[in-house]
């Protein structure tokens, strides 16, 4: 991958995690409405600002659907479903659409890894494998975390199961992506480059 390669995108992009933040914020006080509008706004604006330089992304376009599901929802038959579910609800919503793009034979780390690789590489088999690799490890992450929100309503062990092991598995997931490609192409396609430029994973857009 080429080091001059600037992702068009990734001025916004990297700031999806700020309106999940918000959510968090806001609806920590009870106030489920406006956490999931505030949101919504900073999920738009993202959002807006990516299909500005032609680069959407589809986990962008997750959060702010989750977040206008989240509104209505909550207007209409009140927070009763975020505030006790919440918590698996958010991953189950991104390990679905990840399985989709794998499943449709479009990997949404592609979209990131696009950003950074010159294009005739674009359609090489070993780039696509590349970023299978990749978005699986998000997928199992994603549901995984589903799974342990579960369990954390279960149990009542709502801050270590509910939200540290699952943001540690985030963090690692984020970790993997930057990581990886370079061993990837060092190994399977030294010829891409001599430097290999981290394809960025999602920041939970």
């Amino acid at each position: 991958m080429t080091q001059n390669a600037q992702p068009v995108g990734s001025a916004a992009t990297n700031y999806g995690i700020v309106a999940w933040i918000v959510y968090g914020v806001i609806s920590g006080d009870g106030h489920w409405v406006v956490a999931s509008l505030a949101a919504l706004i900073v999920a738009l604006a993202i959002v807006a600002h990516e299909h500005k330089y032609h680069a959407t992304k589809i986990l962008s376009c997750t959060a702010a659907a989750f977040f206008v599901f989240s509104l209505v929802t909550t207007i209409i038959v009140g927070p009763a479903l975020f505030k006790n579910y919440n918590i698996f609800l958010t991953w189950l919503v991104f390990a679905v659409v990840t399985w989709i793009t794998l499943l449709i034979g479009f990997p949404f780390t592609i979209q990131y890894a696009r950003e950074q690789a010159p294009r005739e590489i674009w359609n090489h088999p070993l780039f696509m494998r590349l970023n299978v690799i990749l978005t699986v490890v998000f997928g199992l992450m994603f549901t995984i975390n589903a799974g342990l929100g579960v369990i954390a309503l279960r149990t009542g062990r709502l801050l270590s199961l509910g939200l540290l092991l699952p943001i540690s598995l985030l963090i690692a997931a984020i970790v993997f992506s930057a990581r990886y490609p370079k061993h990837y192409t060092q190994r399977f396609a030294p010829d891409w480059a001599a430097a290999q430029t981290p394809i960025a994973g999602p920041a939970t857009d």
